[in-house]
């Protein structure tokens, strides 16, 4: 952590007859670096500025690009080639800990090209003529790794309502409410565990002073059949219109979130803990107030402040087996550290133009919420029948408890099915287990069990019951009640139960004509020796077979002909061809050539993107 304040700034005054020493060059120098540095942070942010894309290469490898970028202290990291980096050759490897690391690059200076000073005070009379900038790479456990801080932080509170070591859930909420505003509370689901995972969730969001869809003081928010991998998130949004006598009194809006339910995988339970957000209202639209905001802090403290120089450019999830580490995926800038620029919203501005946005739209996420992360569109009062399966099946214990009563019934809790809202049939079975020698096996009984008692030996089985389910549609959940007339030693039953949603007949599939046109070379990525050559097949989705136009992006980066047939440098590296179509070149994609003497494998990886 350092602090870089870079002032007062003081230059060298030349006069006649000045004597002129290393200590003075080195001023001169000094002046103009840190003049160049101060106004990079004053003026901009640091992140990626281009570039630095984090491609894996094969298990145990990475492929980083060329690109560059500024870090926390205003000083550009420049990566002059794409180059190939094995993962055990960076610095904080062999610390780590956990199945999810970073990788930072850091700037940094080399001393080089020696040469002999006669006036040198050291015994060798060696010194280095020149100072090279360079960077250095990082790995460090992502638990490690200290928040980054945004420049929303002011203005957007980010509260976790539920979170253990495979999925976390937050909710973020505006600080504020600018005059003549509705607010967007944002509420976010993230895998963290390796693998993929199934999940829906519920709560409840009290909103005194707003209003929901519905017109009601409350809103739920529902989400259904959620399939995450590892790093992967999504987001949901709430819309709330404010009353107009919000302005009119002091103080701020509390949010309250109860009654919170998630199902991951096949397993259910719920929270009994409240939540609380808050919002304050405020006078004015929102640029003047965030203008206020902005220049209110001085700029020695901001400046004065210690932060972390280290730029998180990758999130690498790994799969440790025994005493071996493999790349199991890689994500781009896991903290949305980017570094905008003037063109990049006077061409949006630009784009807008071509897409206006719809009466009372959601506005869309920011862009540090949206890096990596698919947007999901999301009405309180409203199902998604879009995103919804039309089966769902669980198990859970039915508790009879001890000293049962027969003939009494018993009702189990509220269970999600994760179909949503809206009428579902659910079916419920039950499954018995059985331990054999070799293997366990299982045994399912659906409908009247009792016809099934003679064809077992097992005393320790409960036949004779009656059971039933009440779905409740307006929630997404069921109950099932059992009847048990007979006793038993028994203390529970192991129910399976199967959901159906009832869908409507004339939902409307998207013809296959109406999908995007996409250009993909399989496989993306290949390895050859040195003037060797490779031939390059494009495949054509949702679009006729054509000729194609490629193009090899290095100078000196070999050939290719019409024919997709690749020859390849007398020099090792990584070099990228372009393939586009014929009749649109804005459908296009990339491959990656590794040339290397030394023969080795690389899985197919999707490094590319296609644009329409």
């Amino acid at each position: 952590m350092q602090n870089r304040k870079y002032f007062p700034f003081e230059r060298n005054r030349y006069y006649f007859g000045k004597l002129l020493t290393a200590k003075d060059f080195e001023s001169e120098q000094r002046y103009y670096n840190d003049k160049r540095r101060f106004v990079n942070r004053v003026t901009g942010s640091n992140g990626i500025a281009a570039g630095l894309g984090v491609i894996m290469a094969d298990d145990v490898s990475i492929i980083l690009q060329a690109g560059c970028a500024f870090d926390a202290s205003g000083r550009e990291i420049v990566v002059g080639q794409t180059q190939v980096i094995k993962l055990s050759t960076i610095e904080g490897y062999s610390q780590l800990a956990t199945s999810s690391a970073c990788l930072g690059i850091v700037y940094d200076e080399q001393p080089v090209d020696e040469v002999y000073s006669v006036m040198s005070e050291e015994g060798s009379g060696v010194q280095h003529n020149k100072i090279r900038e360079t960077y250095k790479l990082v790995l460090l456990d992502e638990e490690v790794v200290a928040k980054i801080p945004s420049p929303l932080d002011d203005f957007v509170a980010r509260q976790v309502i539920f979170a253990d070591s495979e999925v976390e859930i937050a909710q973020y909420t505006p600080k504020v409410i600018p005059q003549g505003c509705d607010v967007v509370i944002r509420t976010e689901i993230r895998r963290l565990a390796a693998g993929s995972g199934d999940y829906s969730f519920t709560y409840n969001l009290e909103t005194p002073g707003f209003k929901a869809a519905d017109g009601k003081a409350s809103a739920e928010v529902v989400a259904n059949n959620l399939r995450l991998s590892c790093g992967e998130n999504k987001f949901f949004e709430t819309r709330l219109i404010p009353d107009a006598y919000l302005w009119g009194s002091s103080g701020s809006i509390t949010l309250t979130m109860s009654g919170f339910a998630v199902r991951k995988n096949q397993e259910s339970f719920t929270l009994k803990q409240k939540a609380e957000a808050q919002i304050k209202p405020v006078s004015g639209e929102l640029a003047p107030y965030y203008i206020r905001n902005y220049y209110s802090k001085a700029m020695d403290k901001a400046l004065g402040e210690s932060y972390d120089e280290r730029l998180w450019i990758a999130k690498i999830d790994l799969i440790r087996q025994n005493n071996q580490i493999i790349i199991d995926r890689i994500s781009p800038a896991p903290f949305g550290q980017y570094y905008y620029n003037a063109r990049q919203l006077m061409d949006l501005s630009r784009l807008s133009e071509y897409f206006p946005k719809a009466g009372g739209e959601v506005p869309a996420a920011p862009a540090s919420h949206a890096a990596g992360a698919e947007q999901v569109r999301f009405a309180p009062s409203a199902d998604q029948p879009d995103a919804a399966k039309l089966t769902s099946c669980g198990v859970f214990d039915f508790p009879l408890g001890l000293g049962y009563v027969p003939h009494e019934p018993i009702f189990s809790e509220e269970i999600m099915h994760g179909l949503g809202k809206g009428p579902v049939y659910v079916d419920i079975g039950l499954e018995f287990i059985r331990p054999g020698e070799k293997e366990t096996s299982s045994e399912i009984i659906l409908g009247n069990a009792e016809i099934f008692a003679g064809d077992a030996a097992e005393e320790d089985r409960l036949y004779n019951i009656d059971a039933a389910v009440k779905v409740l549609p307006e929630r997404g959940t069921f109950i099932v009640g059992i009847r048990p007339n007979e006793a038993s030693d028994l203390i529970s039953l192991r129910i399976r139960w199967y959901a159906f949603k009832l869908t409507e007949v004339n939902q409307k599939i998207k013809p296959k004509h109406e999908g995007e046109k996409m250009i993909m070379i399989h496989p993306d990525t290949f390895v050859l020796p040195p003037k060797a050559t490779a031939h390059i097949s494009p495949v054509f989705i949702n679009m006729p077979t054509e000729a194609c136009n490629y193009k090899v992006l290095d100078a000196e980066g070999g050939s290719i002909d019409n024919n997709g047939v690749y020859t390849a440098p007398s020099k090792e590296g990584v070099y990228e061809i372009r393939v586009e179509a014929l009749s649109d070149p804005s459908i296009y994609t990339h491959a990656f050539a590794i040339v290397s003497q030394k023969k080795r494998e690389v899985p197919e990886i999707d490094v590319s993107k296609i644009k329409v």
